[in-house]
């Protein structure tokens, strides 16, 4: 059975995604950082995961019926975060809906068999990603001390999910889905 690799997440619209790529950008001229590069800014709600190819058509009619009633939230960004010593972020603040709704996509992966064992494991932790995979700890450390006291702010509306594929070197966008409920 060929199966192929998937993740979903919530991505910013395409001003606040070039700002955030900008960030990205300003990392690989300084450092020659690259890993956040293999997907667009999102939050993830699903991590990776595999779905046989025969399945797709299921899974993506499921999806879109499951978002019929999620209504538009507001999503607040605020300052950078990291998860020492890998990984460096954009802070998405405390937000219920956003928080409701990945509970939601995580109970109805289960009937796909699929479970997200590090949100299990070590709870939610919404961010946008902007340096990791590819970060040594020393170049970590570096970034980290430029940003930890730098300020960003900026906010969006999420009226969306987005279905990412695996492309066999990065991730593109496979299917958008609108949030039924506006």
């Amino acid at each position: 059975m060929e199966k192929s690799m998937f993740f979903i997440g919530i991505c910013p619209p395409h001003p606040l995604e070039r700002e955030v790529h900008g960030i990205k950008q300003e990392f690989y001229q300084k450092y020659g950082i690259k890993g956040a590069f293999r997907s667009k800014a999102h939050i993830t709600l699903q991590m990776p995961f595999k779905l046989a190819i025969s399945k797709e058509d299921l899974f993506l009619s499921a999806l879109t019926q499951l978002l019929q009633n999620q209504k538009n939230f507001t999503v607040q960004l605020k300052d950078f975060g990291c998860f020492e010593p890998r990984v460096v972020f954009i802070n998405v603040m405390d937000n219920f809906d956003l928080n409701e709704l990945q509970k939601s996509v995580a109970n109805f992966m289960r009937q796909f068999q699929i479970f997200n064992d590090t949100h299990r494991k070590n709870g939610f932790a919404p961010h946008i990603t902007i340096a990791f995979r590819d970060l040594k700890k020393p170049i970590f450390y570096e970034i980290w001390s430029e940003v930890k006291d730098r300020t960003f702010q900026n906010s969006f509306l999420a009226d969306s999910l987005t279905v990412f594929k695996h492309n066999g070197k990065a991730w593109d966008i496979f299917k958008e889905i609108k949030f039924g409920y506006t």
